[in-house]
């Protein structure tokens, strides 16, 4: 629709926000002793998240913004000071003019596929101290005087469609009220707000501190303010997904897979995304020293040369940088190849597999209870001549190896000693190939099922990374480098308490680093 130019008085700009990282997607038993567990602050990333938003706020948008909505949650709220925060730092902003006010209209949806019935309060009345939530913010940034949109919470069992419309209503109702002023709206599920304005919305995911930003033309009709409905302008932290494969938009950081909801209005389950990654130990003494087997007690059981230790430790840097999501297990095969980097990384292990831990200073001061360790007989080398030459192997066929050595190269409490193998004892020498296939996808599975809120780290061998990523990529793997990974993901739905879980996929981001294949595609395919 076009307007005569002497009847467009200005634009008003709306940017509708989505919250930080909030600490029960990224610690599954925090709610378990929280005294307000449907209640969830940031954690620590999220916090420097949402900073970080605002400061791409006010270096790239056009206009200012001149009121600042809130959802009483707390993550919302943290995420809101961090905002304003970033906000108050650019030099020509008069933080008297940034006036903030809580909203219980941008509120989260109040039912069980949202929050947990377990976790909700029992009365279904969640309290607010209103008093205390505006206390956060720096004096005089907020306004009083703002009478709420929806002045009570709403009802515990709130549909699908309400919230739909409790959420467009509250926008358009603050954008009618303030027709000359830009809002920033802090709030949860922005991903309602593009159904409503952008045609290919379904398809949409939004990642913590996601924006969409709304804007239109504000007409002046004899005197009279009018206006009309809203276009999304651009979007950041904002996916597409297609067969449940994300495709980024250009200029649009990667998504927190894990922690993004497929959160249609629509849905019946909560869904996330559990990512398991699968790497490969690193350079082994016996591939570059021969020699090292002549003297070797265990020569079946070659440990690291300094290169492998670095390529791990290097490893570790990569996937903590490149991945947006943390690390809650790890389960490693008792070979020395494997184990020693592990235990020679320590206790910057921590940090390298955790990216919410920002440097080696949190280290020091993170709870390394966090992150737990295991041994898991089932990610062992092949146990047949294949892998391990007859001359090497111990004449018994009988792997030894003493686990309560092995746990002890741990820092105290990283070990997880209430964890039952899969695998109870090592596989039997002379398994055939198609027998240690069958245990490495049985394991993934098992392990995935066991822990399904959980990301895990499984450290292995070459056979366990090309008959993983082969698998779910359908390719024939022919080359896996030491350390190269095969990162899979897999959406796991909540429903009343039930859990289902979906087929592995593998990803790009990490899941092709160091593995050489070629595809099964054939000209009849194509």
């Amino acid at each position: 629709m076009e307007f005569a130019k002497s009847n467009i008085s200005g634009h008003q700009n709306v940017i509708v926000m989505r919250h930080g990282d909030r600490v029960d997607r990224f610690e599954p038993l925090w709610a378990s002793t929280a005294e307000r567990p449907w209640d969830p602050p940031l954690i620590h990333d999220g916090k420097v998240r949402a900073f970080q938003t605002g400061q791409r706020i006010s270096s790239q948008v056009s206009f200012p913004i001149h009121r600042v909505f809130v959802s009483p949650f707390l993550r919302c709220i943290q995420t809101a000071v961090q905002v304003v925060a970033a906000l108050s730092t650019v030099p020509s902003t008069d933080n008297s003019k940034l006036k903030v006010a809580i909203e219980f209209g941008l509120c989260e949806i109040l039912n069980s596929l949202a929050i947990k019935s377990n976790v909700a309060p029992k009365d279904g009345k969640f309290d607010f101290s209103i008093s205390d939530l505006e206390a956060m913010f720096p004096e005089g940034t907020m306004d009083h005087n703002v009478d709420m949109v929806y002045k009570e919470l709403p009802q515990w069992g709130e549909s699908a469609e309400g919230f739909r419309e409790r959420y467009v209503n509250t926008l358009k109702v603050l954008a009618q009220k303030y027709p000359s002023e830009n809002l920033l709206l802090i709030t949860h599920r922005v991903s309602t707000i593009l159904y409503k304005y952008l045609k290919d919305a379904t398809k949409r995911l939004v990642n913590y501190c996601g924006c969409v930003d709304l804007r239109r033309p504000v007409l002046s009709k004899d005197g009279f303010g009018e206006s009309v409905d809203f276009e999304v302008v651009t979007s950041h932290g904002v996916s597409f997904r297609e067969h449940n494969v994300p495709i980024h938009d250009p200029g649009t950081p990667p998504t927190t897979i894990r922690a993004a909801m497929a959160s249609s209005a629509n849905s019946n389950t909560t869904d996330e995304y559990q990512n398991i990654l699968m790497m490969r130990h690193g350079d082994r003494i016996d591939k570059i020293n021969p020699l090292w087997l002549d003297t070797a007690s265990r020569p079946w059981d070659p440990p690291l040369v300094q290169d492998g230790l670095v390529r791990a430790f290097q490893t570790g840097q990569r996937i903590r940088s490149q991945i947006q999501f943390p690390i809650h297990r790890v389960f490693v095969s008792p070979s020395s190849a494997v184990f020693r980097p592990l235990q020679k990384l320590s206790p910057l292990s921590a940090v390298d597999l955790n990216p919410h831990a920002t440097s080696s200073k949190d280290v020091i001061s993170m709870d390394k209870s966090k992150l737990k360790v295991s041994i898991e007989f089932g990610l062992s080398e092949m146990l047949n001549s294949m892998a391990i030459m007859p001359e090497v192997a111990p004449k018994d066929g009988k792997f030894d190896f003493k686990i309560s050595d092995l746990e002890a190269m741990f820092p105290e409490g990283m070990v997880d000693h209430d964890v039952d193998p899969v695998y109870k004892e090592m596989p039997e020498w002379g398994e055939t190939v198609e027998e240690c296939t069958e245990r490495f996808l049985g394991l993934v599975k098992t392990l995935a099922d066991k822990y399904p809120s959980e990301n895990l780290l499984l450290v292995t061998h070459g056979e366990g990374v090309r008959t993983t990523f082969a698998t779910y990529k359908k390719v024939d793997t022919y080359d896996v480098e030491y350390c190269a990974c095969a990162e899979l993901r897999r959406k796991v739905s909540s429903q009343d308490g039930s859990t289902k879980a979906g087929g592995f996929e593998v990803m790009t981001s990490l899941g092709e680093v160091g593995i050489k294949y070629h595809s099964l595609t054939t000209t009849a395919d194509k």
